[in-house]
C-alpha cells in the first residue's frame, strides 16, 4: 500500500453541440493549468484514529462543497468502491481523503464527473486494481446518474479515458473520436451557476421529427468527417439541434457571443454540458486569442469567472505524484 496516491482528473464538455448526451471532450488548458479536481489519498497515521473516512477539501470551490461530508460525492464514491471491491473479494480499509475542487459546481465543466473519477480512479489504483476497467466505469456512471437524476457518460468517459468520446445512451460503451490537431476548444465560465436538473426542465419531451432526423443525419456527418479528415465539414456539424434552443434563454449573454465569436473566426460556438459555460471551436492561434478576449470582457459576470484556451486532454485521469 502506498503512503498516499493524488489523482487528477479533467474537466470536460458534455454534449459537445452536436451529441446531446453521448459526446463529450475532456479539456487540457494550453498554459498548463490543471483544470480538474484532485484527490489524494492516505492511510491514517498510528496517532489518528481511523475506522471511518475522513474527508478534507481546500481548492478555490470547496466552500461551495457541503459542510456534512457524507452529502459530498467522494464519500460517497468511497463507501460505494468499499463495496464493490468487497464482492470482488477485497477487504477496503477507511483512508483520509483530501478533495481539492478546483472545478466550479454547476459550471457546465463536469465538475461532479470530475470529483468521482478522480476518486474512485485513486481508490482502484491505490488498492492495486480490484475493479476491472467495465467495473470501474460502471461505478463512476452509477454515482453521477445519482447526481444528475439519469446516466449518461458524455463527462465520466472523456474525463477517465481522455479525448473526444463518443458515449451511446442506455450502455456503457464508449468509443474514442480523432480531434484534429489544429482544434482549440477556448471554454468561459461566466462565474455563475446552473444547475443540471434545472436546465433538464426546461427540454421538452418530445420533437418534431423533423428534428430528430435533422440532428442524427448531422450527428453521423460530424463523425464520418472526423474519421476522413474532414476538419472544415466536421466543424460545421458542431451546431445543437436539441438543447440550445430551449436553454439559450438561461445564459445572458450567449447569443451576443454567438454573433460576436463568429465574426472573429469562431468554428463553433456552444454550450459546455448544460451551462452556463460556453465554448468557441476555432482553429487559428489569433482567433483563440480574440475569442478568449472577447469571452472575459463580456460574458465573465463576476470575479470567480474564468476563460481558458484548450486542447483535447488526452490523457484523462491520472496520478501526478
Amino acid at each position: 500500500m502506498p503512503n498516499s496516491l493524488t489523482v487528477y482528473a479533467p474537466a470536460s464538455i458534455g454534449n459537445f453541440s452536436v451529441g446531446f448526451d453521448a459526446l463529450g471532450l475532456a479539456l487540457a488548458p494550453m498554459d498548463g493549468t490543471l483544470l480538474g479536481d484532485l484527490v489524494q489519498l492516505r492511510p491514517f497515521s498510528p496517532r489518528e484514529q481511523g475506522g471511518n473516512w475522513k474527508l478534507e477539501l481546500n481548492g478555490p470551490f470547496a466552500d461551495a462543497l457541503p459542510a456534512d461530508q457524507e452529502e459530498n460525492v467522494v464519500i460517497e464514491s468511497c463507501r460505494a468502491f468499499q463495496q464493490a471491491a468487497i464482492q470482488a473479494g477485497v477487504e477496503i480499509e477507511p483512508l483520509h481523503v483530501l478533495l481539492s475542487k478546483r472545478l466550479p459546481i454547476g459550471s457546465g465543466l463536469g465538475s461532479s464527473a470530475s470529483s468521482i473519477v478522480a476518486a474512485l480512479e485513486a481508490l482502484n489504483r491505490f488498492h492495486g486494481n480490484p475493479l476491472n476497467t467495465r467495473q470501474l466505469f460502471g461505478l463512476m456512471a452509477r454515482m453521477e446518474g445519482g447526481i444528475s437524476g439519469e446516466i449518461h457518460l458524455d463527462n465520466i468517459a472523456p474525463c477517465l479515458f481522455g479525448g473526444l468520446r463518443l458515449c451511446p445512451p442506455g450502455s456503457l460503451a464508449e468509443y474514442a473520436l480523432p480531434w484534429p490537431g489544429a482544434w482549440r476548444a477556448v471554454v468561459c465560465w461566466p462565474g455563475t451557476k446552473l444547475v443540471t436538473r434545472e436546465a433538464r426542465a426546461v427540454l421538452p419531451q418530445d420533437f418534431p421529427r423533423k428534428t430528430v432526423v435533422a440532428y442524427g443525419a448531422r450527428f453521423a456527418e460530424f463523425v464520418h468527417a472526423l474519421h476522413s479528415g474532414n476538419t472544415h465539414l466536421a466543424a460545421s456539424c458542431v451546431v445543437d439541434l436539441i438543447a440550445e434552443p430551449y436553454r439559450r434563454s438561461l445564459l445572458p449573454g450567449f447569443d451576443e457571443a454567438k454573433e460576436a465569436l463568429a465574426e472573429m473566426g469562431a468554428l463553433a460556438v456552444g454550450i459546455s454540458g448544460s451551462g452556463p459555460t460556453v465554448f468557441a471551436l476555432v482553429d487559428d492561434h489569433e482567433a483563440a486569442a480574440r475569442v478568449e478576449q472577447w469571452l472575459a470582457n463580456n460574458y465573465v459576470k463576476n470575479e470567480k469567472g474564468f476563460t481558458h484556451v484548450c486542447r483535447a486532454d488526452l490523457g484523462g485521469a491520472r496520478s501526478i505524484d
